[in-house]
């Protein structure tokens, strides 16, 4: 008899479908806000988030400061919400990420940034939710109900959505046609197979997942990914950051179990992605690399998207997968990890 599929394993398969709906129904949508953005040219962006939100909100910061050149700044809802502190923001845009929109501190930071002078955006999976109705602008992720707690589609389509929105803004036809080209990537994403890396990293007592610029949101959710689901300490660092101290815990010594997972890049970030993998290799861990090229040492196969910026959502649809099935293969629940909910309400 087959084994029961987890929940989570059912919602990663339908990352091509989600994908395809919001090119559907959602595209046009994407790029009017871009439009809108364009028009009030914010001097810079905050953004408002939470675990794999904010992880989005890192793919939103590269690409927004590497495409049009504003600052965009991570505020911790507790500003607004624990110390109520001033929120000077005239001028800015706000974008707050939430896949229920039902957090009372992104719903309060919210509306103390609106307060404070800001445009607000919401890039939600629940357009009646408290910050979906709070925003001058609803975002809708159109991910359809998420009901494992460990978020994947809807991480997935919130990255849709601020290309989209990118893209708009800038007028960039290539990211727009590499937009449509994205559920087929996604499909074959689904099909890549990294069981290679099973047992090492699932024996590892500690991994380094590495990326950089709009791959370093990959490389946060990834770590998430393996604490939650699998209860596997890992780190995100950028491929920069790791040389400025963090490596000196890839020693070589078998009883550390260190292993490090590295999401490379068709971008200029990949020298420097290629000199972190010698580096901690030359320590002693093994190295696995999300990569495109063949030639790769210890290469985990992933699908060039139909333009880099959007490579961090082909390489993370192939890791779901994984992960879901190391979660399985460690004996967890990944539909249920230990002592979390799908909603997570802070304040």
């Amino acid at each position: 008899m087959a084994a029961h599929a987890s929940i989570l394993s059912r919602e990663i398969a339908e990352i091509p479908a989600v994908a395809a709906r919001q090119i559907a129904d959602g595209l046009d949508g994407y790029r009017e806000v871009g439009e809108r953005l364009r028009r009030l040219a914010p001097r810079f962006i905050v953004t408002c988030a939470r675990g794999s939100s904010d992880h989005a909100t890192t793919y939103l910061k590269y690409v927004v400061e590497t495409r049009i050149g504003i600052p965009v700044a991570s505020m911790g809802p507790s500003v607004a919400s624990v110390y109520a502190g001033p929120l000077v923001l005239d001028g800015a845009a706000c974008i707050t990420v939430s896949q229920s929109g039902r957090s009372p501190d992104l719903a309060c930071f919210q509306s103390r940034a609106r307060a404070g002078g800001a445009e607000t955006f919401a890039i939600t999976n629940a357009p009646d939710s408290r910050v979906a109705t709070g925003a001058s602008v609803l975002v809708p992720m159109l991910a359809g109900p998420e009901t494992a707690v460990a978020a994947s589609k809807s991480f997935v389509a919130a990255l849709v959505a601020v290309a989209g929105i990118v893209a708009g803004w800038t007028g960039d036809k290539a990211l727009l046609g590499g937009l449509a080209a994205t559920p087929d990537a996604l499909r074959e994403a689904l099909a890549c197979s990294w069981a290679d890396a099973l047992p090492v990293l699932g024996a590892a007592a500690s991994l380094y997942v590495i990326g950089r610029g709009p791959g370093l949101a990959a490389a946060r959710e990834a770590a998430l990914k393996l604490k939650e689901t699998c209860r596997l300490h890992a780190e995100a660092h950028s491929a920069a950051e790791v040389r400025h101290g963090p490596i000196a815990l890839a020693r070589g010594h078998p009883r550390d179990r260190f292993a490090a997972l590295v999401f490379h890049a068709r971008d200029r970030s990949r020298k420097s992605l290629e000199t972190a993998c010698e580096l901690l290799r030359a320590s002693g861990a093994p190295v696995f690399t999300a990569d495109f090229d063949v030639r790769t040492r210890a290469r985990l196969p992933v699908v060039a998207a139909g333009h880099p910026l959007l490579d961090p959502l082909t390489q993370i649809t192939s890791f779901y997968r994984f992960v879901e099935r190391l979660s399985v293969a460690l004996g967890e629940d990944p539909d249920r990890p230990a002592h979390l909910e799908k909603v997570t309400e802070t304040m």
